[in-house]
């Protein structure tokens, strides 16, 4: 194979890791909207970062009079590799950070990782069990994320979130 097929394969594998990327970031949405979760995708935080999700909307978020415990941020991704390190620096007010894969069994020296980066890792309830044992109480599923999100949604006063 030559350089050209080589180039050629690797951008077609990146637009398909970037579509794949995409579809699990509008399955997401999708499942938000049905949760009646108050979110918005894509919101400019600091220095023009985008975390992927912002619960409830950026409105809140820079106001400095809402409280910062009530703000969430979720990242999404196919799988995690180097890439979680981007959810990271994604919102400042935000000390607690979550993370959405699909991957399974992630290396305990990584998990370990994004533990001492804040970084709260949230798989679908059926990839638990491909996690090292001692790592899987700290896991949080879909479902328990959006039970979380929605208790601090419920506490918030309706004035901060109105549009």
């Amino acid at each position: 194979m030559n350089m050209m097929q080589c180039q050629l394969n690797s951008n077609r594998s990146n637009r398909r890791k970037s579509r794949a990327g995409k579809s699990l970031e509008h399955h997401l949405s999708a499942i938000f909207t049905v949760e009646s979760l108050i979110f918005e995708e894509q919101a400019i935080t600091e220095n023009n970062k985008r975390p992927d999700f912002l619960f409830p909307n950026a409105i809140c978020y820079h106001n400095f009079e809402f409280p910062a415990d009530d703000l969430t941020i979720l990242g999404a991704k196919t799988t995690c590799k180097d890439r979680w390190r981007q959810v990271i620096n994604e919102a400042d007010r935000v000390d607690e950070k979550y993370l959405f894969t699909l991957q399974q069994g992630i290396s305990k020296n990584q998990l370990k990782e994004m533990a001492d980066e804040n970084i709260r890792l949230v798989v679908p309830q059926s990839h638990i069990d491909s996690y090292p044992e001692e790592y899987r109480d700290s896991l949080n599923t879909l479902s328990g994320f959006i039970k979380n999100v929605k208790g601090k949604q419920d506490r918030i006063p309706r004035h901060f979130i109105m549009h």
